[in-house]
């Protein structure tokens, strides 16, 4: 072998175990540590890798196998790789409990499972550290749209918003929140364009309206049938000149009419009394609620001032504080105050962070009276939250179920009623 092509191979070898060193230290590299405290901004700058590729590197080998049979890759190209979004990745586990084999995901629709996928996929970056700076819950859009719907937005604009499923999140000390449920710890995966959260179950979207799930659920008849009864009293009375006041069913309802910005849906959240909550409240039948209605003079149209006498029901009056008491909101010559949001999960439902909240403002000439939340939060033995209405002397009603999900928020179950300050029945 002659000095020249020995020097030649020399070279080439050299060459070689360069490349695989290389090869080694990109293989290392790509080893994303889970990390639960807040990243610097400059040390996320210096990450190399999307949350595609850290979901690709991670164990969750039964969200990947959806992830790789669905369309998402198509769908977050077209929405840019480098747009920001927070994967909520359940583990395992979490699709095994939920009944999410591989084979049912493989025999599983790519556009059913896009639908879950996009569900579990947030619009933005959400980080432990930018949660728990909150006391409250923050509300994050996912990339599920529903076509069909409309949402009211709480500005004062007059064009309803395309309906995006939220999530609604919140983290105390290391725990995760979502939707009012623990749903695992406040450790992630930070990648240059996002987040990788991984969660203890999978997460179901809403499919139902707040009327919806009343209706379907018989604990409720009575609460449904005083609404309703009260509802055709009132078209019988004003004969289609005036509507309903909208502190009472409005919001609870989907209509067939989601485009127009006086159908689409509000976000909220009710305490729905139970049947039981009503006799023990000494009304055994809605006859007896229909009586209460009698006490007072009802509703009417007077046809000589063109003009509604009378804004409501003594059950109106009764029911107002399940609804946030929004009945004693205020107005001027130039309407209501702005309404505030009031969907709120039952991490949320204490006085820390709702006792000087507002539910309206002072209105476009700052004047009116502001609403501000009229309840008193609590706890019982068992961990449950309590709401008082401020100044009654009624006992405090307990939520016995919490943050029933629905498309426009949550229900909570409550044991007893809530009547205002004063009320006598």
């Amino acid at each position: 072998m002659s000095y020249k092509t020995e020097k030649m191979n020399i070279k080439i070898l050299a060459l070689c175990l360069l490349v695989l060193i290389l090869a080694s230290c990109t293989k290392k590299e790509f080893q994303p540590e889970v990390e639960g405290a807040p990243i610097p901004a400059e040390d996320i700058e210096s990450i190399k890798f999307t949350v595609k590729q850290v979901l690709e590197a991670s164990p969750y080998t039964l969200f990947k196998a959806a992830w790789k049979r669905s369309d998402m890759d198509s769908i977050i190209n077209k929405r840019g790789v480098d747009a920001p979004l927070t994967l909520l990745v359940p583990t395992d586990a979490a699709f095994l409990a939920d009944g999410l084999t591989l084979e049912v995901i493989n025999n599983t629709t790519p556009a059913m499972l896009d639908s879950l996928l996009l569900y579990h996929t947030l619009s933005q970056a959400t980080t432990p550290h930018t949660l728990s700076s909150r006391d409250d819950n923050t509300s994050v859009f996912t990339l599920l749209e529903n076509p069909y719907l409309k949402a009211r937005p709480f500005e004062n604009v007059y064009t309803p918003d395309r309906y995006f499923y939220k999530q609604y999140m919140k983290v105390k000390g290391n725990e995760l929140f979502l939707n009012g449920k623990k749903s695992g710890s406040a450790a992630i995966t930070q990648a240059k364009n996002g987040v990788l959260w991984p969660v203890d179950h999978v997460l179901h979207k809403p499919t139902k309206s707040i009327m919806q799930v009343l209706q379907e659920d018989s604990r409720f008849s009575m609460y449904l049938e005083i609404m309703t009864k009260t509802d055709m009293l009132w078209d019988e009375a004003m004969m289609g000149v005036y509507q309903r006041p909208s502190y009472f069913q409005d919001g609870l309802i989907v209509t067939d009419n989601p485009y127009s910005i006086s159908y689409a849906i509000s976000f909220t959240s009710v305490f729905v009394p139970t049947n039981e909550a009503f006799r023990a409240a000494g009304f055994n039948s809605v006859d007896d609620l229909m009586a209460l209605n009698n006490r007072n003079p009802l509703p009417y149209f007077d046809w000589d001032t063109f003009e509604a006498v009378g804004t409501g029901y003594a059950t109106d009056t009764l029911l107002t504080m399940h609804r946030w008491g929004r009945l004693f909101k205020q107005q001027d010559a130039f309407g209501y105050g702005k309404d505030n949001p009031d969907a709120f999960y039952s991490n949320d439902l204490n006085n820390t962070l709702l006792a000087n909240y507002a539910l309206s403002s002072s209105g476009y000439t700052g004047t009116i009276p502001i609403l501000y939340v009229p309840l008193d939060f609590g706890a019982d033995g068992g961990g449950r939250v309590t709401v008082k209405v401020k100044g009654s002397e009624k006992e405090a009603a307990t939520v016995i179920e919490a943050d029933i999900n629905t498309l426009m928020g949550p229900v909570h179950v409550v044991n007893r009623l809530m009547p205002p300050k004063g009320f006598k029945y």
